[in-house]
């Protein structure tokens, strides 16, 4: 803090412990002649103004710290005090308003400036007043203090000596008040004492290793300033009430006197309480916020700096009866006032305790009014609330009989409406404990009839989407824009005329082959027109489709097929000689169309018919096969093209596989809307280049992608992005969503969820600028005709803020799983008797403005060293740090038979983290976010991470990854220039220091989105074209180089040239093999 005066002469004194806590919460730039705290009260009546001006001189002169001075002395370290022998001139404003045009306005532009006024500390003038006429009867008295001289207490109390010395009492006699002055000697001799061994050996008990403490960790949270946008001065605060009624107050008394408690301590309790459950119950430490003054009768009536925040260790388990954790929560706020004076709190151990606190007020923020045996009213108006030290704070303000809740918060970290629903669940814990004390913590109910209105009218609009089927779209677009383009796929250009043409002599082909209304047909193929038009020629004799992957193992394909049984199998490549089946098999390639008629086949299309078949991993290992009618997938699109405007999209890209539903979106939201459908060929989502020339040729604008993917693809010089951006599958990282901002700022993205079971996505968000600070994107709007509940274990409403799993019901639930029942997978819905619930196993925070952030899988759900942790946390924890493009955090067995968990992290790093510096640096800022049980203890650092069939992240390479044996073999260095910038970039995004020339890149690790990054790289560095196809081919540096060099399309001399200049700017004088991944110990 900035030095404010230099002493020379009189005598000094230190400040006290409280006074030096306060100077350690104020920004490095706040002088002390900044830091002010403000009382404003409103007088109805008759009131003498000059009498007024006289009381609240006698008031001030009987307190020595409201004269003393604060200010540096050369020989000691800080701050000092001096106490002035006299009070100087009251620092009086009066202002008029009876005449004003707009007193309101007036006012309160005078009262800013009033509040925001330097007081002249170091001249020991510490406070001022001001009086405010708005009336005949009706005044507003001001005062301010500086935070060194007085704390909220002390307003309060200069304010009731005021109004009593106007009234016609005695102003207090300055040699009868206890001085702040002797307080300060009081505390240095407690210092020395006899007991301070003692006392400070109870606070060493009782916080422990302080590195274990952590605050609370509430999901209401946000991000706030980082540390280069810190403001200078105290963050803008807010503050929300909630009054208590007579009759819970009553009732609340009570239980408190049935514990043999203040009911202080009970408030007290249910605000810990509350806490905890939206903490998880995760141990944490809270602050309360204790005056002094209420434990010595000798220092009531005192002004100066006496309130503190003391540390309590939150402990609470779900089990724990209500009145059973507020008795132990009294023996130990009994304790800490014993002990007070030896909390060092000017220097705490721990910090964690000033993040989310507790106080009491004794006068009220809006009390009834104090009379004055005048027949005028006193009213305090505004108040100083709990220390800004605080992010959030609960103040009880009580007067009298009555309570009042004011909940304060930082506004860079919590939104009012996020203050109002935690109101809301304390009230309504408050009525729980108060009629059942008895009750467990988790057992006592926090959503009330308020906020539970609100968490079920937070779903889907009922929308009526007619009973048109997909297929019937596309015939309706046949006849009404005939000559508008509906599928380009390579070369193949088709109208939707011949789209509509194709599917039904392609539906009279199937009819033909015995495919009948409730059959289903397999198709194994890749992305194709054959694929589309098969699709839906099937919906048009009343199939259901069942997509086969390719690429699937021989053993899944026939599970699946077994499971199935399809009445047709199309694939794209004829059965071998031999290759019996217990299903019929065709190849498109084979069938002429040119046979069947272009009409319609017959079948009345019915919303009960079946859509498609989709196989999803099960838990079990078994493969299930997820049924989906027609009515949920004409819901899902006729929503989402509402949600997401996608009537706008008029060429829309399908670089997904239709064998999980993530394309979906293109496909049939391109159909539904008389949009074009481009397909792309492998070589397009394979190559960044190459997708970058896709959608600027094919004038894509609009995608749904797996984020990962995409931030592959788009590692090109002028990567190219569409219009509307539908993003799914997987987090989002938040540096892609910077990325995305900077490369295209009108492109909109949308953030979508849903399982399978839920056709496709039931929930989205339209990202905006604002959702670049938070860790993981939100999910805002339901779709149409949707619910989606947050649930705790007992299928209750799970109150905003807190942790719960997600359950779908609505038009999109699918119909089951063929051929078999799965226990758990659906459950009646508690609000909607007679209807069903899909437990998606997903994790979610219920968001205070609606919605929900995704939090993992109940499934990932660990114990470390006895902790609960899931990892879903840590990944965003770390998907919010500069640097991090994404990132997986994995529980896997630690060394040891019964050495239990262990938490890795693997990272996909940006250019900020390239360094091993960088990398530590990023591990220890981790330690400042997380508990200790939540930290990885090891950091595996990759270009990008492998993906499944379906998009996602395979989890289980990442596995293997981290449990390879350390110890390598030592590799062959490179011989030439050429074969040394091949397996310098394949080391780079193996995240090796460096490979052997005949190391395999991908039994290393290497992967299909490795791929695209290696040969962009290499593009850039040797000035020649590299296919994809040639990296799977020659998949070591040794085997590439040599390619490369047969290959006559490249300018070998001129490549041999760019890569010596590489060799030369980068490499050491010598080259020696390194270990094989860069891992971080943490």
């Amino acid at each position: 803090m900035a030095a404010i005066l230099e002493d020379t002469t009189g005598a000094t004194f230190a400040l006290s412990p409280e006074q030096r806590a306060v100077a350690a919460m104020l920004p490095a730039e706040t002088s002390a002649a900044g830091a002010t705290l403000v009382l404003l009260a409103d007088i109805e009546g008759a009131l003498d103004a000059p009498r007024l001006k006289a009381a609240v001189q006698a008031v001030l002169q009987a307190h020595g710290a409201l004269r003393c001075a604060v200010l540096q002395v050369p020989g000691f370290r800080g701050l000092r005090q001096r106490t002035r022998d006299a009070m100087p001139p009251l620092r009086w404003q009066a202002l008029d308003l009876r005449d004003s045009a707009d007193s309101a306005a007036v006012f309160a532009d005078w009262f800013a400036a009033f509040a925001n006024e330097p007081l002249d500390v170091a001249d020991g003038v510490p406070v001022r007043a001001g009086l405010v006429r708005l009336g005949e009867t009706r005044h507003r008295l001001a005062l301010a203090a500086s935070a060194f001289a007085a704390d909220a207490g002390s307003l309060h109390t200069l304010f009731a000596q005021i109004a009593a010395a106007h009234a016609g009492g005695q102003a207090p006699d300055e040699e009868e008040t206890f001085q702040y002055a002797q307080f300060v000697e009081w505390r240095q001799d407690l210092d020395g004492g006899d007991e301070a061994p003692q006392g400070r050996a109870y606070w060493r008990g009782h916080v422990g290793d302080a590195a274990t403490l952590s605050a609370p960790r509430l999901d209401l949270r946000g991000e706030g300033a980082s540390a280069s946008q810190a403001p200078a001065l105290l963050p803008a605060r807010f503050s929300r009430t909630q009054r208590i009624d007579s009759e819970l107050a009553t009732r609340l008394r009570s239980a408190a006197t049935a514990a043999n408690i203040p009911v202080e301590t009970l408030l007290q309790a249910a605000w810990w309480s509350l806490v905890a459950r939206l903490n998880g119950y995760r141990p944490f430490a809270g602050g309360w916020q204790h005056d002094c003054r209420r434990d010595y009768e000798v220092m009531q009536g005192a002004v100066g700096v006496f309130e503190k925040v003391l540390p309590v260790r939150i402990e609470l388990a779900p089990h724990t009866p209500f009145a059973d954790w507020a008795v132990r929560l009294g023996e130990t706020l009994g304790a800490h006032a014993e002990a007070q004076e030896y909390w060092a709190v000017d220097a705490p151990e721990t910090v964690a305790h000033l993040a989310v606190g507790f106080a009491v007020s004794e006068h009220a923020h809006m009390q009834a009014g104090m009379g004055t045996g005048t027949g005028t009213v006193w009213r305090v108006e505004e108040a100083p609330g709990p220390m800004p030290c605080f992010e959030l704070a609960l103040q009880v303000n009580r007067s009298g009989d009555t309570f009042t809740l004011a909940l304060h918060a930082d506004a860079s970290r919590y939104t009012p409406r996020a203050a109002e629903r935690l109101l809301l669940q304390l009230a309504t814990l408050l009525d729980g404990a108060a009629a059942r004390p008895d009750e467990p913590v988790s057992g006592l109910p926090v959503v009330g009839a308020e906020e539970r209105a609100m968490l079920l009218a937070a779903q889907g609009t009922a929308v009526d989407f007619g009973d048109r089927t997909l297929a019937a779209h596309v015939a309706r677009w046949a006849e009404t824009t005939p000559d508008a383009p509906a599928l380009e796929a390579g070369e193949l250009r088709m109208s939707y005329r011949e789209f509509d043409a194709r599917i039904n002599r392609m539906a009279h082909w199937l009819k033909a082959r015995g495919v009948a209304a409730g059959g289903r047909v397999a198709l194994e193929l890749p992305r194709s027109a054959d694929l589309l038009v098969a699709m839906l020629a099937a919906w048009r004799v009343g199939a259901s489709y069942l997509p086969l992957d390719p690429e699937w193992p021989a053993a899944r394909r026939r599970a699946v097929l077994a499971d199935a049984a399809p009445s047709l199998v199309l694939q794209a490549v004829a059965p071998q000689p031999g290759d019996e089946a217990a299903w019929p098999q065709a190849v498109p390639a084979d069938i002429e169309l040119g046979d069947f008629p272009d009409s319609p086949p017959g079948h009345a299309a019915s919303m009960d018919d079946l859509a498609y078949v989709l196989y999803t991993s099960g838990s079990t290992g078994t493969p299930k096969g997820v049924v989906i009618a027609q009515s949920n997938l004409l819901n899902y699109v006729a929503s989402a093209s509402a949600a997401m405007d996608l009537a706008r999209c008029r060429r829309w890209g399908l670089t997904s596989s239709v064998v999980a539903d993530l394309g979906n979106t293109a496909l049939f939201g391109a159909f539904f809307n008389g949009a074009c459908l481009v397909v792309a060929g492998d070589a397009d989502v394979k190559d960044a280049r190459a997708f970058a020339g896709f959608m600027r040729e094919r004038r894509i604008d609009a995608l749904k992608m797996v984020p990962s993917h995409l931030e592959a693809l788009l590692e090109d010089d002028a990567p190219v992005l569409p219009r509307t951006l539908v993003l799914g599958g997987e987090a989002t990282p938040r540096a892609l969503v910077e990325r995305l901002a900077r490369l295209a700022p009108e492109c909109a993205v949308y953030n979508h969820y849903g399982p399978t079971e839920t056709t496709v996505g039931v929930m989205v968000h339209r990202v905006s600028s604002a959702d670049a600070a938070v860790p993981v994107l939100p999910l805002s709007r339901v779709l149409a005709n949707n619910r989606v509940h947050v649930l705790d274990e007992a299928l209750q409403l799970v109150p905003s803020g807190g942790l719960g799993a997600v359950y779908v019901g609505g038009a999109q639930l699918c119909r089951g799983y063929l051929n078999r029942d799965v226990e758990g997978a659906f459950v009646e819905d508690p609000f909607r008797p007679g209807e069903r619930l899909y437990r998606t196993g997903d994790l979610a925070h219920v968001l205070p403005e609606g919605g929900i952030r995704l939090a993992g899988r109940a499934d990932h759900q660990v114990k470390i060293r006895g902790f609960r942790v899931e990892p879903a946390e840590v990944e965003a924890t770390l998907l919010a740090q500069a640097g991090v493009r994404q990132a997986v955090v994995l529980a896997l067995p630690a060394a040891g038979a019964a050495a239990g968990a262990t938490l890795s992290a693997f990272v996909v790093p940006g250019p900020e983290l390239a360094l091993d510096a960088a990398r530590a640096a990023l591990a220890a800022q981790l330690a400042t976010l997380l508990p200790a049980h939540m930290l990885p203890s090891g950091y595996t650092f990759v270009e990008a991470f492998a993906r499944l069939p379906n998009g996602k992240i395979d989890r289980l390479s990442l596995s293997a990854l981290a449990m390879q044996d350390a110890q390598q073999p030592r590799a062959t260095a490179p011989r030439d220039a050429l074969e040394f910038v091949l397996a310098e970039a394949m080391a780079r995004l193996l995240q090796r220091d460096a490979i052997g020339v005949e190391e395999d890149f991908f039994e290393l690790g290497g992967h299909s989105l490795l791929v695209i990054k290696l040969v962009a790289r290499l593009r850039k560095l040797l000035q020649t074209e590299v296919a994809p196809g040639l990296v799977f081919d020659h998949a070591s540096a040794a085997e590439l180089a040599a390619a490369l060099r047969a290959d006559e399309a490249n300018d070998v001399p001129r490549m041999e040239a760019l890569a010596q200049a590489h060799r030369q700017a980068s490499q050491p004088a010598t080259t020696s093999p390194m270990p094989s991944r860069a891992t971080q110990d943490a």
